[in-house]
Order: C-alpha cells, then sequence, then structure tokens
C-alpha cells in the first residue's frame, strides 16, 4: 500500500510539474509572438509564429471564443496537442 501511495505521489508531482512547465512556455511563446503586446494572440500573431496552424485548430484551441487566445488557452491547447507546444 506504501509503494501505490509513493507511487501516485511521484505521479502527481510529475503532472503538476509538466503543467507548470507547459504554461511557462506557453508564456515564453506568448511574449515572442503578441506583437501589440495586449496579452492575447489573434489569429496573424498566431499565423506569423506557426504558419501551418489551420483557423480550425485556431478555433479549437480559443475555449471561450472570443477570437484571441490567452496564455491559458495557448498552455492548454499545447497540452492536449491541439497546437504545437513552443519550440516544436
Amino acid at each position: 500500500m506504501r509503494r501505490l501511495k509513493q507511487g501516485r505521489h511521484i505521479f502527481t508531482k510529475a503532472t503538476t510539474t509538466l503543467a507548470a512547465l507547459t504554461l511557462a512556455t506557453a508564456s515564453f511563446a506568448m511574449s515572442d509572438a503578441d506583437a501589440n503586446g495586449d496579452k492575447m494572440l489573434d489569429m496573424d500573431e498566431v499565423k506569423a509564429a506557426y504558419p501551418e496552424i489551420s483557423e480550425d485548430q485556431f478555433t479549437l484551441a480559443d475555449a471561450d471564443g472570443d477570437g484571441v487566445l490567452s496564455e491559458q488557452e495557448l498552455a492548454d491547447a499545447a497540452q492536449a496537442g491541439v497546437l504545437p507546444k513552443p519550440g516544436e
């Protein structure tokens, strides 16, 4: 039972670390791609950073449907595989 708890703890720490790294990487990508400095990425800014991204992918990543990607939406989309992870 103790080994199972240790395994869960390690898995939880690894998942938390991965999520934090994804968000930090998304933050870096956001600052590089955010041409107008509004802390959001519109389709043109995303296309400039990732020319291969389709409008469908952008729409899937835009969870709230406001036409721009927040840092969290960018991180979530990268983690879900909808958008490439920054640096890929």
